[in-house]
């Protein structure tokens, strides 16, 4: 599975990527196991990546691609997807704040749903929600990201924070740290794709006409540790982040095609995760 678990980078990092994800679950919690994986040409990058973050009338949104490489053609999709920050609801207000001297609860990140349609095979996932805990000393991105909690707090919007703006007592953000945080939250981001590999088949409900069975998977909620932040993973609604998948049969949808054969023969079981289903593509 090396090629699906490559570190995805944002186009500004500032802090290794290859630091934020997990192992990907390989047993399929008793499910039939899956002799087929992936050459290094057949399937990559099927999971979305974020390339940048920027401010657009006042929102910010992030801009990315998903790719998929088969005998040695790849096909490129590009999404965007809007992001969301927030105060924490236990964000104490302006000033060095910690919680049982471990961090500050700091701010809500939110990424809008993703619907991405790869040659056949369609991926969708459900808004993904973190809510954010600063460690002190954990790293710059827990720095940053405390700066920013307590100039929402004092009442800037956003747009005026990554303008420049500042509070008495609270200095502005530099030019070098915008670009700083825009960076690290397109890491952040990306750490939290990436685990959308270990996403559990919990369900194969029948689709619409035309396409093969929807594979609805889910992950977490989860706890992780990510630049030097304390996150909580999920739907938005304190479930998990679903991903539902589906394949599209016709001409020139090839994984689409493949996926309606992987479904069909009976290869995918309930316990199977998201980096099952792709490695077994390439084996039909």
């Amino acid at each position: 599975m090396t090629i699906l678990t490559k570190a995805f980078r944002a186009t500004r990092l500032s802090a290794p990527v290859s630091l934020l994800f997990t192992a990907v679950m390989l047993a399929g919690l008793g499910a039939p196991q899956l002799n087929a994986a992936p050459k290094a040409d057949d399937i990559s990058n099927v999971i979305p990546t974020i390339n940048s973050i920027g401010l657009q009338n006042g929102q910010l949104i992030a801009t990315g691609t998903a790719s998929v490489t088969r005998n040695g053609k790849t096909t490129t999709v590009p999404f965007t997807a809007p992001v969301n920050l927030s105060l924490a609801p236990s964000n104490p207000g302006p000033g060095p704040h910690q919680v049982d001297g471990a961090g500050c609860p700091i701010l809500n990140l939110s990424l809008g749903p993703i619907d991405l349609n790869l040659l056949g095979l369609v991926v969708q996932t459900s808004p993904i929600c973190l809510d954010i805990t600063a460690i002190p000393g954990g790293g710059l991105l827990g720095d940053l990201l405390c700066s920013v909690a307590n100039l929402l707090n004092g009442g800037l919007s956003l747009d005026q924070i990554l303008g420049g703006a500042s509070l008495p007592g609270v200095p502005a953000l530099s030019t070098a740290q915008v670009e700083g945080l825009l960076g690290g939250i397109g890491d952040l981001l990306n750490g939290v794709l990436g685990n959308l590999l270990d996403a559990v088949v919990t369900d194969i409900i029948n689709a619409v006409a035309g396409t093969c069975d929807i594979l609805h998977l889910e992950l977490g909620p989860l706890d992780l540790t990510l630049l030097g932040l304390n996150v909580v993973l999920d739907d938005c609604d304190g479930g998990p982040v679903v991903v539902d998948i589906t394949g599209q049969r016709g001409r020139g949808n090839l994984l689409g095609n493949l996926l309606c054969g992987l479904l069909g023969s009976g290869r995918i079981g309930l316990g199977n995760t998201l980096a099952e289903v792709l490695g077994a593509l390439p084996g039909l």
